[in-house]
């Protein structure tokens, strides 16, 4: 019995083995665990999203699904769970300044251990482009800048103007980036009130947006002037004021015009004016413009003046002027003003200095002497008339002049001293003049010595000139009436005689208007006394003649008797 438990127990663990034996038969060999590998790589910054940057390795058999447990910066990578590829997930976490280095733990399902991945970022010359955000007046000039774009990076730099908004605002410096005004018309506040801009830089990673915030001014806005006028307008006539829209004080100027000196404007009005009617011809210039500037201390603005014109029927004339000898006589004819138009003719005096002087005749424009009295050189030395000439359809103004001639008239102070004769024989251009003083002090002098007999007994006017050098030949010695008259010197002239016995006479007569003349011009009266004369007597030798000046009798005293002395000279204009 036992022996055949023994045996049953033997059968049983034979089959045993046998069984376990075929059951690992049926399960193959055992297969390899899956390991993975690190992953180092280096890659420029600034990569774009999806860029792929490598694929994590591993060993095995078995399919791997792979994960990102870890990552720094958090979102860089992302991997295919399948392949194991890393790509950029986040673009803008791959900057060298940031973060020049990238890492992450790579873990794939059934693997023995995990892999890190070590990204190194290249650093780049990165070109970052700024925007720019500016404010300027509006209605700036063409070419002013407007602000520069700025740029971070290693130059040089391409600037270009990708889009703008109005088109053909601005400009934009290649080079440099600095932006001016190109049309100067769209910088309007209540146009455009904002001017927007992008700008590409060659290289860079974005554009940069300019945005021009436009300040709104107190704007002035002028009217140009055009209107018509007849030629031959009068000086300060109104030509026409120059129309504004606009606030504060405005200041008005010309700041050039054709014909020049044309037009004048008010400062403070804007009205204009004619500044020179000479230049309002329509043959000559049949339009007359102006540059007009407005400005009210904050902007200016400009505006044309043209004036157009018209040609009227003209009268021609002809200014006068004419030279005559002063005293005419009332009605002597002093010359016609010429003027030519077609009709009527009239002329009227508008003014004239000396008032009163002229008479015109309205039909003929005949100038002649209304007082005589008025013709006087010393007085009035030139005439002046405005004479006005009108044919009922226009008048135009000319001028006369009439300038007197200086005839030499008794009482004239010229050639020296005080005219008092005049020789008709050579119609008044020659005769005597008399110092405005006496030669002698205030005692007097003596004609010479009584003897010897000197034989000039000559007493006609022109002789006195023979006689004094007849005494000067004869006493040569000491102070004597007709040396001192010798010696005068007066004016420019020293030809001065002792007057004979007419001569002194004249002087006599003509006292009066001597003695004012001679007083206008720093001279003295006569003494209320006895003058000599350069007249000996015609019988007694020791005597010569003299004439009392308080009541004209004339006598003959000793020579040696002291007697005031006066010097005259002959004088002639041709």
């Amino acid at each position: 019995m036992k022996k055949q438990f023994n045996l049953i127990n033997l059968f049983a663990m034979a089959f045993l083995l046998t069984t376990l034996s075929c059951k690992k038969d049926d399960e193959g060999p055992a297969s390899n665990p899956i390991s993975i590998q690190d992953l180092d790589v280096a890659i420029d910054e600034n990569p774009t999203n999806g860029q792929t940057i490598g694929t994590v390795p591993t060993e095995g058999d078995a399919t791997p699904s792979f994960s990102i447990t870890s990552q720094t910066p958090t979102g860089a990578l992302s991997i295919n769970s399948s392949t194991g590829e890393l790509t950029v997930s986040n673009a803008v976490l791959f900057d060298f300044e940031t973060n020049p280095i990238i890492t992450a733990t790579i873990a794939v399902v059934g693997a023995e251990n995990t892999a890190t991945v070590t990204i190194g970022l290249n650093d780049l010359n990165e070109i970052g482009v700024q925007d720019l955000t500016a404010a300027i007046d509006e209605n700036p000039t063409n070419g002013q800048s407007v602000g520069m774009v700025q740029v971070d990076g290693d130059g040089p730099f391409n600037f270009s103007i990708d889009s703008q908004t109005p088109a053909g605002a601005l400009s934009i410096d290649n080079s440099s980036g600095e932006l001016t005004v190109a049309d100067a018309n769209l910088f309007d506040f209540e146009t455009n009130p904002t001017i927007t801009g992008t700008i590409a830089v060659v290289g860079a990673e974005s554009m940069a947006t300019v945005t021009i915030n436009l300040n709104d001014l107190d704007e002035i806005s002028v009217e140009d002037l055009t209107l018509s006028l007849d030629e031959n307008p009068t000086d300060g006539q109104v030509v026409g004021t120059i129309q504004v829209d606009g606030t504060g004080t405005l200041s008005f100027s010309i700041t050039s015009q054709t014909p020049a000196g044309a037009l004048h404007i008010d400062a403070g009005t804007g009205q204009l004016t004619v500044a020179d009617p000479t230049l309002f011809d329509f043959e000559t210039n049949p339009v007359i413009t102006a540059d007009i500037s407005v400005d009210n201390s904050v902007e200016t603005a400009t505006a044309m003046a043209t004036i157009n014109l018209e040609d009227v029927d003209e009268i021609t004339v002809q200014d006068l002027i004419t030279d005559i000898d002063e005293n005419p006589m009332n009605g002597h004819i002093v010359g016609t003003i010429q003027a030519s138009a077609s009709g009527s003719l009239t002329y009227t005096i508008t003014y004239q200095s000396a008032a009163g002087a002229l008479t015109i005749d309205q039909n003929t424009g005949e100038l002649s002497v209304a007082d005589e009295a008025l013709f006087d050189h010393e007085t009035n030395p030139n005439m002046f008339a405005v004479v006005s000439v009108d044919n009922s359809v226009y008048s135009v103004n000319v001028n006369a002049t009439i300038n007197l001639n200086n005839i030499n008239e008794i009482g004239d102070f010229n050639y020296g001293g005080v005219i008092f004769w005049l020789d008709p024989a050579t119609n008044n251009s020659s005769g005597l003049v008399c110092a405005v003083s006496d030669q002698s002090n205030s005692i007097g002098a003596s004609w010479g010595s009584n003897t010897p007999t000197i034989g000039n007994v000559a007493t006609a006017i022109g002789t006195g000139q023979a006689n004094t050098n007849a005494i000067l030949a004869v006493h040569t010695q000491g102070t004597n009436a007709a040396k001192l008259c010798n010696s005068y010197t007066a004016n420019g002239y020293s030809d001065w005689y002792l007057p004979s016995k007419d001569e002194l006479n004249e002087m006599f007569v003509n006292k009066s208007i001597i003695q004012t003349t001679s007083a206008a011009n720093g001279g003295a009266n006569f003494k209320n006394y006895a003058y000599w004369t350069s007249s000996e007597h015609a019988t007694d030798p020791t005597r010569a003649l003299n004439q009392f000046f308080n009541f004209g009798s004339q006598n003959s005293n000793q020579k040696a008797a002291i007697f005031h002395v006066r010097a005259i000279r002959t004088f002639t204009d041709f």
